[in-house]
C-alpha cells in the first residue's frame, strides 16, 4: 500500500557539491506542500557525517574528500559510486508525524520491495556498532544476505521529516526511481527543476550553513 496519496519525484540530474545537496533538501522541506522523493548526484566523491557526530573523533578515519555535515542523524556515508536520495515530508503533511522507528521501517520496506532482489530489512541479529554507516547495519536498514545495501539518517521537527538515504553495492537502472516512486505514492508528479524561490533558499543555506567550517566543526551557522 502506498505511503502517500501524492508525491513529487525530483530527478535532480546535474551533479552538485556536498553543501548544495544538503541545502537543496532543506529548501524542499521548507517550501514544498507535498512529499518529495529527490534523487541526486555529486560533483566529486564526498563524505557526509551525521548531525551529532564528532569530527575530531573521526580524524584519521575519513578519506581525503570534501566533508559536509548533514542535518540528519546517522553515521559517516561515503558518496562515490552510490545512489543518493531523500524522502522529504513537510510539516503540513500528517505523515511527517509518523513515529521515527515506523517511518524508517516503512520507507526502507518500500525500498527493499522496489529493489526486488531478495533484499530485506535488518533485524537484531544484523546489528553492528561502527561510526561508518555502511559497515554497521542499523535496525530496519536494507540488507541483501549479510551485505548492507541501503541506510539513511533522519531528522524531524517543526519543518517536517527529512530522510536522507544512500543505496550502495547494487546497480540501479534509471527506471528504478519512477518504479519506487509509484510504490511510495498513488499519484506521482515528476520534475527536474526546483522553483526559483527554492533555489534562492538553497543558495542562502549553502552560504550561511552547509559550506561553513563552523557548521562542519561545531554545528554553528550564520542564519
Amino acid at each position: 500500500m502506498p505511503l502517500f496519496d501524492q508525491l513529487i519525484l525530483h530527478l535532480d540530474a546535474p551533479p552538485h557539491d556536498g553543501p548544495w545537496n544538503m541545502a537543496a533538501d532543506q529548501a524542499w522541506l521548507e517550501q514544498s506542500e507535498l512529499p518529495v522523493l529527490r534523487v541526486y548526484r555529486w560533483t566529486e566523491p564526498t563524505a557526509t557525517i551525521g548531525y551529532a557526530q564528532n569530527l575530531t573523533k573521526l580524524a584519521g578515519t575519513l578519506p581525503q574528500w570534501p566533508i559536509v555535515r548533514r542535518w540528519t542523524g546517522g553515521g559517516v556515508v561515503l558518496h562515490d559510486a552510490d545512489y543518493t536520495y531523500s524522502v522529504i515530508v513537510p510539516a503540513v503533511h500528517p505523515w511527517s508525524q509518523t513515529n521515527p522507528l515506523d517511518s524508517y521501517r516503512l520507507v526502507h520496506e518500500s525500498l527493499a520491495k522496489a529493489l526486488d532482489d531478495g533484499s530485506r530489512l535488518a533485524g537484531p541479529e544484523d546489528l553492528i556498532e561502527n561510526p561508518f554507516c555502511f559497515v554497521a547495519p542499523a535496525m530496519h536498514d536494507v540488507v541483501r544476505g549479510q551485505v548492507k545495501v541501503a541506510g539513511a539518517g533522519q531528522r524531524r521537527g517543526k519543518l517536517g521529516l527529512l530522510h536522507q538515504g544512500s543505496v550502495q553495492q547494487v546497480t540501479l537502472a534509471e527506471e528504478f526511481w519512477p518504479r519506487w516512486a509509484a510504490r511510495l505514492a498513488a499519484n506521482v508528479r515528476v520534475t527536474q527543476e526546483m522553483t526559483a524561490s527554492m533555489i534562492e533558499r538553497a543558495n542562502e543555506l549553502t552560504e550561511k550553513r552547509y559550506s561553513l567550517a563552523s557548521w562542519l566543526n561545531e554545528r554553528e551557522d550564520a542564519l
